[in-house]
């Protein structure tokens, strides 16, 4: 196996892990199948996602998706989902990437806030106060406002924001605990065919 296959199958495994804990195993691994890894990191964010239809979604869907990316990882001391474009990551990985089950569950969860967003404040999702959207969301969640086949989508559609935002410079060197690796090890101590290895020192 080369070099780059085992880089790339060990930064697998630890992102693979990094957003299980977010997320759960199963859910984690169902966005990483296939080429998801490396389509996910070859996404460039675009200032302007939610101004234009996207690959799958209309514009007016983008800019709802991108309402429930900023409700579902607001700013803090870190960007939020909507400002680092996981609205226009999501797009992009459901048609490279996914299936059109995943594709229409996705859809009918943005369908499924803007309706309940209508029937509760009589406003669309945009229009709605930071408080408002998030109880639009945790009525989903909690099945005050969906059945348990809608909730599935919309848990598919927040895990990929999620996976999104965790692909992000803002997601991996601010919201986690980064840990740059420099490059190949560089010794500074000389070392000769004499020299004599370490001892453990510190066990006595």
């Amino acid at each position: 196996m080369k070099k780059e296959d085992r880089e790339m199958r060990f930064n697998r495994r630890q992102f693979l892990q990094t957003l299980s804990q977010a997320v759960g195993y199963t859910a984690a691994a169902s966005v990483l199948a296939g080429s998801g890894m490396s389509v996910a990191l070859a996404y460039t964010p675009k200032p302007d996602s939610a101004s234009r239809p996207g690959l799958l979604f209309t514009q007016a869907q983008m800019q709802t998706l991108r309402d429930i990316c900023d409700t579902v990882l607001p700013a803090t001391d870190t960007k939020s989902a909507a400002e680092v474009d996981c609205h226009g990551f999501v797009d992009h990985q459901l048609v490279q990437c996914h299936d059109e089950w995943s594709q229409q569950a996705c859809i009918s969860a943005v369908e499924l806030v803007e309706r309940n967003s209508q029937k509760a404040f009589s406003k669309g999702f945009t229009a709605l106060s930071s408080g408002e959207r998030t109880q639009v969301l945790r009525d989903i969640e909690a099945l005050k406002s969906a059945s348990s086949d809608e909730k599935s989508q919309f848990k598919h559609l927040k895990v990929l924001i999620v996976f999104g935002y965790f692909t992000t410079e803002e997601g991996v060197t601010k919201a986690l605990s980064f840990q740059p690796f420099p490059g190949g090890y560089k010794g500074s101590i000389p070392v000769t065919e004499d020299t004599k290895v370490w001892g453990s020192l510190n066990y006595y």
